[in-house]
């Protein structure tokens, strides 16, 4: 009963802190939709791919334009972008090859009817979905040109063809829906947002301090067991609620994307808010100065959202900061969510829920450790 207590306090307590909650809610809906908007070229298929490798069968003998067509795309590609095709006769055991993250993905030229298909391997990310769109604009490119040609050749010269855009239908075997920049910035931008939620877990312990109603707690009937459950599940609620009111806004109002499987997305969100929520209240007992701890956090947050590809896709980067980001939370949480909702893939959301509820159980043991002397905790 005194647990219960003490959330629904720390709950009505946030509640009441309008400036706060604005900010929670309003910051990243501001941040999606400018993001969204000033990078949407970002994902047009102009990102440089780093160390992409991609096998290419033919199996095409009657149009060989096509073939022709296609492999100058490949070579113009590779040389504006970095990414590198590799011809390939073995059909079974490129696609084992794929499936095994050795190259990003196998394009399959076949006949009758004509058609590339695209295969990837279940972690693909970004950089694959900038293949499907490059691939994708060279189809509807050729087709316009072939459909031009054959009716008025005259007309070749002075003919846009992204006016034929629609002509042809482009498939994904594996993909739901391509990464627009605004569902890209609808994900990194909430857990960016959720991160700052760390502050919600330290002002939590610290702000009674700040508050001058300590004295009163350490003279309370409360067991630190109780003190620190209450004020930790309380902190975790508000934080988790102000997730899904962006979520819910950017879906309903934005429109972005967050998939099909919402069950498995809130999981992700709950599990990072457990952590960040957690991180603050274990700084709020190993740090008695809120400037310093609040110093920390804000040079600390940044850097991990950066490395998690918070402002900026992990694969316009670089090999160097793609490797070092597997030390950020941020990534893990971000590659899961992107997994579940863009590709249907859960590999990488068992390994970020494992990071979370790991680093979770690190800082909440950590704050239970000093919480049993609650005259330093509360000094």
């Amino acid at each position: 009963m005194k647990i219960y207590r003490i959330i629904v306090k720390e709950i009505l307590k946030n509640v009441r802190d309008y400036k706060g909650n604005s900010m929670m809610v309003l910051f990243p809906i501001v941040l999606i939709t400018i993001l969204g908007v000033s990078f949407s070229g970002l994902f047009s298929g102009t990102i440089e791919f780093d160390d992409a490798k991609v096998l290419y069968k033919v199996e095409v003998e009657e149009n060989k334009a096509f073939v022709d067509a296609f492999e100058s795309f490949s070579s113009m590609l590779e040389e504006e972008t970095g990414i590198v095709f590799e011809k390939t006769e073995d059909f079974e055991g490129s696609k084992a090859r794929v499936e095994a993250k050795a190259y990003s993905a196998l394009v399959h030229i076949s006949e009758n009817p004509l058609q590339i298909s695209i295969y990837k391997n279940e972690g693909a990310g970004l950089d694959t979905t900038l293949l499907e769109n490059s691939i994708a604009s060279f189809i509807k490119s050729y087709d316009g040109i072939m459909t031009i040609a054959e009716n008025n050749p005259a007309a070749l010269g002075m003919q846009r063809l992204q006016e034929y855009e629609g002509n042809v239908q482009v498939r994904s075997l594996d993909k739901k829906r391509q990464v627009g920049s605004m569902d890209y910035y609808a994900v990194t931008m909430l857990t960016l947002i959720l991160f700052y939620a760390s502050l919600t877990g330290f002002w939590a312990i610290r702000g009674e301090v700040e508050q001058n109603t300590a004295p009163r707690i350490l003279c309370a009937p409360v067991s630190s067991f109780e003190l620190l459950t209450g004020k930790v599940i309380g902190s975790i609620f508000v934080s988790f609620v102000q997730g899904l009111v962006v979520l819910l806004f950017s879906k309903l109002v934005l429109k972005t994307y967050w998939g099909e499987d919402l069950l498995s997305v809130g999981l992700l969100i709950l599990s990072y808010a457990i952590m960040t929520t957690s991180l603050g209240v274990a700084l709020a007992f190993l740090i008695k100065s809120s400037e310093a701890a609040s110093g920390v956090l804000n040079a600390i947050i940044p850097i991990f959202v950066f490395l998690g590809g918070g402002y900026m896709p992990l694969s316009a980067m670089g090999s160097v900061i793609s490797t070092i980001s597997v030390i950020s939370p941020v990534k893990w949480i971000n590659s899961a969510l992107f997994g579940v909702i863009f590709d249907g893939s859960y590999s990488d959301m068992f390994v970020s829920l494992l990071v979370n509820l790991g680093l979770a159980a690190l800082f909440i043991t950590i704050s239970a450790l000093f919480s049993r002397r609650r005259d330093r905790a509360y000094a």
